[in-house]
């Protein structure tokens, strides 16, 4: 109850949060008013107030169930360099060029021989932790040291992203407005976990800026500065904060790529040859270029045979600590690689199952691992797997969506330790896998069941099932 009194109900909140959110409504209203469809406004108006709900939701669900966490750490540290600032504005300098900190660092007095019960120092000695941190502290600057406040921004970068994937997923499926929106802009637990101060968000957000800055430059060719410049902080940003996520999503943008140059070919029989060369050169790019980021010696533990290792090796652990105590941790007993990706998939797209929920907070995402099971598995045993595949490698971003939510579900996946854990690892490839299987489910014939139907609007709605939307 003290943590909730001291970071929502503090005097400066009272009054700074309700101008915060009026000046994110104020910026937010004005880029939204550039656009002409009524209906996009509408739609990305209903995401903002959905996401700051979610942000005000993820304060109270950590202050009441949690009542501490990752989030408290990371807050507390952006308080600190808040200090070193306010005590000489030169540390302003000083915190964007170092990288973590440790006992060398000129700002390391603000992390140690605090009471705080959390071991800040030490984990700043990550690059990636360091980040986040960092990228709080211009708000924090501007609005204050609320931890409502600092939350919002936080939340409204990943929505700046979450929109961006929508604009991307809306000009090649204009027609399935409704599905993209879910899959992108209102996700549960995607918009959940994205609100925090956390990695998430920005993590999320960052894959939505660099998937639509690839997109600008290379198809619509339009924005060229702006999206580079977009381009280079996404990929910064996921580099150092979560690698495998970069490492996942950049072999996917290359092979799209790659296809989407095959569908400039007009005669059918060049085409189905370059299909084949252009997808074994964005493969072989891809490979290349996964192999040549992972050797660089502070991601080598991204590699295949590592990650074997350390799963393996995290198993025993928490195997250990899950008999002992309890709690929501899962094991995947094979040392075989390829059972392990497997098993990695299954249980980053449809775990935990409704019969592993040991928790309030775990039902959500069950709830929504359920969903995606369905729509596979109808998919599957109505029309075939045959089907299916046909229909991915029918469009190019259907080909980028499965590579990416593969790779990225079998890493995450077989590393994650416990289904906590892994409802926010696995948050950036869901609205890929959700769309596609949601887009293909529905071109296929195949009818919503009547709540979703009512969700998306649906329901009163003329329902055509085209057989081919390219």
């Amino acid at each position: 109850m003290y943590l909730f009194l001291d970071i929502l109900f503090r005097s400066t909140d009272i009054f700074v949060a309700p101008l915060c959110f009026a000046v994110l409504l104020m910026i937010f209203s004005v880029i939204v008013s550039k656009y002409k469809d009524d209906r996009i406004k509408f739609l990305f108006v209903k995401a903002f107030y959905f996401k700051m709900a979610c942000a005000l939701m993820f304060t109270a669900v950590n202050t009441f169930y949690y009542r501490s966490g990752d989030t408290v750490l990371y807050y507390n540290c952006t308080k600190y360099l808040h200090d070193a600032v306010m005590d000489d504005y030169d540390n302003l300098l000083k915190i964007y060029q170092t990288k973590m900190i440790n006992v060398k660092t000129p700002l390391m007095n603000y992390f140690v021989y605090r009471d705080s019960g959390y071991p800040e120092f030490e984990a700043m000695h990550d690059t990636g932790n360091f980040f986040v941190p960092k990228f709080g502290l211009p708000f924090m600057l501007i609005f204050g040291r609320g931890y409502l406040t600092t939350t919002m921004f936080f939340s409204f970068f990943a929505l700046g992203g979450s929109i961006r994937l929508f604009k991307f997923f809306y000009h090649y499926f204009p027609l399935y407005w409704r599905e993209i929106a879910m899959a992108t802009l209102f996700l549960p637990s995607a918009a959940y976990w994205s609100s925090g101060i956390m990695k998430d968000p920005i993590c999320f957000g960052a894959v939505g800026y660099l998937v639509y800055a690839v997109f600008n430059i290379f198809i619509k060719r339009r924005k060229i500065i702006y999206s580079l410049l977009w381009m280079a902080i996404s990929g910064v940003l996921l580099f150092y904060i979560k690698p495998y996520i970069l490492l996942a999503l950049a072999p996917a943008i290359v092979i799209w790529l790659f296809v989407e140059l095959n569908k400039t070919v007009e005669n059918k029989t060049l085409r189905r040859v370059m299909a084949v060369l252009t997808f074994s050169a964005g493969v072989l790019m891809a490979y290349l270029l996964v192999n040549y980021v992972t050797s660089v010696e502070g991601l080598q533990s991204y590699q295949l045979e590592t990650i074997v290792e350390t799963s393996t090796a995290n198993r025993e652990i928490y195997q250990d600590v899950s008999t002992r105590e309890g709690g929501a941790y899962f094991s995947i007993n094979t040392t075989n690689p390829v059972l392990l990706v497997l098993n990695g998939i299954v249980a980053t797209l449809f775990r935990p199952f409704l019969w592993e929920i040991n928790g309030p907070t775990a039902l959500l995402s069950s709830l929504e691992a359920t969903f995606f099971l369905f729509f596979t598995l109808a998919i599957i045993f109505k029309r075939g797997l045959g089907t299916f595949f046909r229909q991915v490698f029918a469009h190019p971003v259907f080909v980028m969506c499965l590579i990416f939510s593969i790779v990225f579900a079998a890493a995450v996946g077989s590393t994650a330790l416990n289904f906590g854990s892994l409802s926010r690892y696995k948050i950036p490839c869901l609205p890929f896998y959700l769309l596609m299987v949601m887009i293909i489910y529905h071109t296929q014939g195949l009818k919503y069941p009547e709540w979703l139907q009512k969700i998306l609007g649906y329901k009163n709605a003329k329902i055509s099932h085209p057989k081919m939307i390219f």
